[in-house]
């Protein structure tokens, strides 16, 4: 196998590194040992999944008995449902419009239709409020181990400390933006936009019975004014943390493009031109979703006595959605954190120097992202990876901290592999949680020593998989949030700044 290794050459699109630091991959080398020391040079021994089989019939008859414990990963888990939210504020169109007493049938029909739909607006509010709260508690989490780490760090007077310090400065910088959109764009959002909807669907039912003066006037107040307000102040927070991420955002593109070669970050013709992409795209979502927000908060207050608002209303919920739409597929990302607890990359790789340098990362991204998106995994060179091996596999799998990923993606598309896998092993832990790292796909789990030849092709076919259908994804994602990284950190040595 050495022999083949060495005989083969990377194409120029990868680059290869010898590299002893990272952000965010560890790769002493891009090249392969022997199977014989694969796992204790090449991949973290702290890389590992928590499972629990569940004991719920309707998982068991779904062949779903397998579940992860906890998340370990920020998650670009923006609901698509909740693009709908500006819907239910045309939920009341027919109460509204008909508000007289009879209520004409018509009418009737529509308050019936119009009401469950803005109340179902509810259930998206509220599923989405409880995935970004998990964001929410890994990003306070992170930042509390990075703000105690940067602390010990700033009383030590060598220069390789000074250096880890502006790499946490920097992760600490962007955590700040993350934390801020989770915040607003989501958990202010749903509700503020989910309590409205609430309103606003309860009020269009009971005008149904508007022939009831106590109800006519709550319907009137539910559905009216007091309903669509939710709206209107959302509006004008969204609108405030908008204008602050244009603001931030024209920061680090100005300060990106006069980057020269005096820099301690020496940014390509490419780099500029991928970094301004990026903070265009951010400037252009937070352009449209401020003015949508504005205009659609004033419509729905407009709509409690004209009907012509609803005319209004209908480009700002077709913007929600497509902004909506941006964000999932243009601008969000999953990635690991840095925490003390945490199996993904854990703080003593920061203070041992085993985090790559940034520019060097970003380049290795680039490339393997560039690489998947021309065609397949098999376009990458065997040195990077060797997709005939399930060791080269694994590693390339662990290396980049798509372990997590990958599990998950099993759990979701065949967990015959995992039962396989595990077999009728008992869990260790006293709570039934059983701990998967990426030796036991190569060497085998419990006190069997290695998978045997139809596992381990399975295992292999389901890796290639993963790699053909999420690696591109993966990757997109570690190159978007590098490159808000990579500006933060050329802003931030221009302007002496740390907020």
């Amino acid at each position: 196998m050495a022999s083949e290794l060495s005989s083969l050459e990377a194409p120029p699109v990868i680059p290869k590194f010898i590299r002893a630091e990272s952000d965010l991959t560890w790769h002493s080398s891009l090249s392969f040992p022997t199977p014989t020391d694969y796992f204790s040079s090449h991949v973290p021994p702290d890389h590992h999944v928590s499972l629990v089989r569940s004991h719920k019939k309707k998982y068991i008859k779904r062949n779903k008995p397998y579940r992860l414990v906890r998340q370990q990963q920020i998650k670009n888990s923006l609901l698509a449902g909740v693009g709908y939210l500006e819907l239910a504020n045309a939920g009341d169109f027919a109460a509204n419009v008909w508000n007289q007493i009879p209520v004409p049938k018509h009418a009737m029909i529509l308050m019936a239709i119009g009401g469950p739909i803005a109340l179902s607006m509810t259930f998206f509010a509220v599923r989405d409020f409880y995935l970004s709260y998990q964001n929410v508690r890994l990003l306070r989490a992170e930042r509390e181990d990075l703000v105690a780490l940067r602390e010990r760090l700033s009383t030590s007077p060598e220069e390789k400390d000074g250096e880890l310090i502006q790499v946490l400065d920097s992760r600490l910088g962007v955590g700040i933006r993350e934390l801020g959109t989770e915040m607003v764009d989501r958990i202010v959002m749903d509700v503020l936009m989910g309590l409205g909807a609430l309103m606003v669907g309860v009020g269009t039912i009971m005008a149904i019975f508007g022939a009831n003066p106590r109800v006519f006037m709550a319907s009137n107040l539910l559905s009216g004014y007091v309903g669509n307000s939710m709206a209107a102040v959302f509006g004008l927070f969204n609108a405030i943390w908008s204008g602050v991420l244009v603001w931030r955002f024209q920061l680090h593109d100005r300060a990106c493009q006069r980057c020269d070669d005096t820099s301690s970050y020496t940014l390509t013709l490419q780099q500029k031109q991928r970094l301004r992409k990026r903070f265009r795209r951010f400037q252009w979502h937070a352009i449209m979703n401020a003015v949508n927000g504005l205009v659609a908060g004033a419509a729905s207050m407009v709509t409690a006595t004209r009907w012509w608002g609803y005319v209004v209303l209908i480009p700002c919920i077709i913007s929600l959605i497509l902004c909506n739409y941006y964000w999932r597929y243009k601008l969000g990302y999953d990635r690991p954190i840095i925490s003390s607890s945490s199996s993904t990359l854990k703080i003593d790789h920061v203070i041992t120097g085993t985090l790559p340098p940034l520019l060097a990362d970003l380049s290795y991204v680039s490339a393997v992202h560039d690489a998947l998106a021309q065609s397949s995994p098999t376009t990458l060179p065997r040195t990077v990876v060797n997709l005939d091996s399930l060791e080269s596999s694994v590693s390339f799998i662990a290396q980049n901290h798509m372990f997590e990923s990958f599990c998950e993606w099993l759990l979701q598309e065949d967990q015959s592999v995992i039962a396989m896998l595990v077999g009728d092993a008992p869990s260790v832990d006293p709570q039934g949680q059983i701990t998967l790292s990426p030796k036991h796909f190569v060497q085998g789990y419990g006190s069997s020593n290695e998978p045997d030849a139809e596992l381990a092709e399975l295992l292999l076919e389901r890796a290639r998989g993963f790699l053909k259908a999420v690696g591109r994804k993966v990757f997109s994602y570690r190159e978007r949030y590098l490159l808000e990284l990579l500006g933060y950190a050329v802003w931030r040595e221009q302007t002496g700044s740390r907020s």
